[in-house]
């Protein structure tokens, strides 16, 4: 596991974002799946996929004596070891938040409140009989994911790059792997299918 780069500073929340259990991604087989742990990966550069420490300069990784377990498994010609390594237990948020830190507790009610199970549940009742009250669960998980964030930066001094490690990425940006996007406008959310 990767704990003790991050014990050792190579690595911090700021590098880092959260898949949470039960969000849709694309495996290394190139399918969508429903993720049945959670996982931390290295962040992209920007909007890219190349990974933030990837020195496009000097065509090379910026901390390869100390890159985490993915990148020492992945082989481009043979993904034998890397699927290995992804089948294995991954690293999660609670091997790197101590249990006494005061944000294991404010995770773990933000993972109950916005699970992808929740999420999914009211998305699935979007068909049924009571369509306009799973809107409102919907927004209402949009709109607590957003206020959360915003409040922990403000009161909190919560570094905004290290919130994609505490709470994974943006439930208005994940929506989107059920088909919907979130249209924002004065502070108030809107609930739309993809175009």
């Amino acid at each position: 596991m990767d704990a003790p780069l991050f014990a050792k500073g190579k690595l911090g929340r700021r590098h880092v974002y959260t898949l949470r259990k039960g969000e849709i991604v694309r495996n290394i087989d190139e399918n969508l799946v429903a993720l049945d742990q959670e996982m931390i990966k290295i962040k992209g550069a920007g909007e890219t996929w190349s990974c933030i420490f990837y020195d496009g300069d000097r065509n090379a990784c910026r901390i390869y004596t100390d890159r985490p377990l993915e990148c020492r498994a992945l082989q481009c010609w043979d993904l034998r070891e890397l699927k290995k390594a992804m089948a294995g237990p991954c690293l999660q948020r609670n091997n790197l938040i101590k249990p006494d830190d005061g944000l294991r507790k404010l995770v773990e009610a933000h993972e109950m409140r916005c699970s992808y199970a929740v999420l999914e549940s009211s998305v699935r009742e979007l068909r049924g009989a009571k369509a306009d009250v799973a809107v409102q669960e919907i927004l209402d998980l949009m709109q607590y994911d957003h206020t959360m964030r915003s409040f922990l930066e403000e009161k909190l001094k919560i570094d905004p790059a290290e919130m994609d490690f505490l709470f994974g990425r943006p439930l208005t940006t994940t929506i989107r792997m059920f088909g919907l996007r979130i249209k924002e406008e004065d502070g108030a959310f809107t609930l739309l299918p993809i175009d």
